[in-house]
């Protein structure tokens, strides 16, 4: 991951991270597939389970799939893009 020097942003108008990142969204990129690996129960705490296999992540109210692989691993899936569109695996 690269490292940003924060401190050569200039600041004008608005402080605080929501104006910083308003200005700069370079720094922040969304996940790159939508897929992580759950190692533990903790990694799905933010999570609402809708039904046996679709989850709702609490604070962005996005829907995804939890999965299991053939290794018998786990991982969720983000079922639509920051658009609303469905995205393709």
């Amino acid at each position: 991951m690269k490292d940003y020097d924060l401190s050569k942003i200039a600041m004008s108008g608005s402080v605080g991270l929501d104006s910083l990142f308003a200005r700069e969204a370079h720094i922040l990129k969304p996940h790159a597939t939508g897929r992580r690996k759950v190692a533990s129960m903790k990694d799905l705490s933010g999570f609402q389970r809708t039904s046996a296999e679709t989850l709702v992540h609490k604070s962005e109210r996005e829907l995804w799939a939890l999965k299991k692989e053939a290794d018998g691993q786990y991982f969720i899936e983000r079922l639509f893009d920051d658009t609303g569109e469905p995205l393709k695996g």
